[in-house]
């Protein structure tokens, strides 16, 4: 440790370059996997955070519920099934709306609030308990009037979510009832209002493949899914998250080859000196261990550094995103960080524990 600290002293400005790039670098992976859990979660929390365990779409859907229309009356073909305890219907729109005096585009979903499909995350206020109530995950407040376009239908604002907006956009949950005048208030001499999904839970005593099979079988043009299946085949999910995947499995890679071959050529440059304290009787452990302190050093500091860079970066976001920052993606990046940096270090490592104390005298 001693020798570690020491060198280290006497060489702030080497070191702490080096600190400085690889906190920028942790900075990025950070700052890349935030937005991207961001991205991901404002496209898919609608659906992720639905209290149910599965969800059947009209075949013709191609996974996505957007596109799913269904007659009311599948819900209870579905609830029929073996396996079921509860099913319920959903449906969704995207609309225009105006909030004091502004206008922007709302996704809004009409679900049973007692039943599967209701939403969770509700930070603060009530779930609706009547026509004409919405809770909403967006840029509003509690009180606030939605007036949708072309229906001119009004929503009051009695809760506030987080975590569950469908395509980027603010996310209106509303009754049924409330749903089915919107459409019809803008759309004349509709036959009927369709949903777009049913929500189901499964009985204790069954399991979610089953009845998945079951329903497809028993309700003619439907294709059901467990939750987590209907996340993942959201249209553009997998591309978003494989392309911010590789920006950040590239950025990661460049900090550890940084780290890497920092440490390697500072100790071709130190050869000399190694072969010496060698020759003193100085373990070629100790001074192993000695580099794998000051990569452990250099990694923990700028590890803090680039968790405050990333703080105040998600501080400073207007990306209308629900960003956080996760304890759990800082965590797990910076032991990422640090044990391939430890391994990266191990071309040091070879190099010293190679080193022949009899050369001492014209050691290079």
């Amino acid at each position: 440790m001693q020798l570690a600290l020491t060198e280290m002293r006497r060489a702030k400005l080497r070191f702490g370059l080096l600190t400085g790039a690889v906190s920028l670098l942790v900075f990025l992976v950070l700052l890349l996997t935030t937005l991207s859990g961001a991205l991901v979660g404002a496209l898919t929390g609608a659906l992720e955070g639905l209290r149910t365990d599965g969800l059947a779409y009209s075949q013709t859907a191609r996974d996505n519920i957007s596109a799913s229309r269904l007659p009311a009356d599948t819900v209870d073909a579905v609830a029929a099934v073996s396996g079921v305890s509860a099913a319920a219907g959903i449906a969704t729109l995207t609309t225009g709306a105006a909030v004091a005096g502004e206008s922007l585009d709302v996704q809004v979903f009409g679900v049973a609030l007692d039943g599967p499909g209701a939403p969770s995350g509700l930070q603060n206020g009530r779930l609706p308990t009547t026509d004409g109530e919405a809770a909403v995950d967006g840029s509003v407040s509690l009180g606030d009037v939605i007036t949708l376009d072309p229906s001119g239908v009004q929503l009051t604002v009695v809760g506030l979510l987080r975590g569950a907006q469908f395509n980027a956009i603010p996310t209106a949950y509303t009754t049924l009832g409330t749903y089915d005048a919107i459409v019809r208030a803008s759309f004349d001499n509709l036959p009927f209002v369709p949903i777009n999904a049913v929500a189901f839970t499964v009985a204790d005593d069954a399991s979610i493949s089953d009845v998945v099979a079951a329903i497809e079988r028993a309700v003619p043009g439907v294709s059901a899914y467990s939750l987590a299946d209907a996340v993942a085949l959201i249209p553009g999910i997998e591309s978003i998250s494989q392309s911010f995947g590789i920006l950040v499995g590239l950025t990661f890679i460049i900090g550890i080859v940084v780290i890497g071959f920092f440490f390697l050529i500072l100790t071709v440059q130190k050869l000399k000196a190694f072969t010496l304290l060698r020759a003193i009787g100085t373990s070629s452990g100790r001074l192993a261990l000695s580099v794998s302190l000051q990569i452990a050093i250099v990694v923990l500091l700028a590890s803090v550094i680039a968790v405050a860079l990333t703080f105040l970066a998600v501080q400073s976001l207007n990306t209308g995103l629900p960003v956080n920052l996760n304890v759990a993606t800082i965590i797990t990046t910076v032991l990422a960080v640090l044990v391939f940096s430890l391994l990266s270090g191990l071309l040091s490592v070879r190099r010293i524990v190679r080193l022949d104390p009899a050369t001492a005298v014209g050691a290079r």
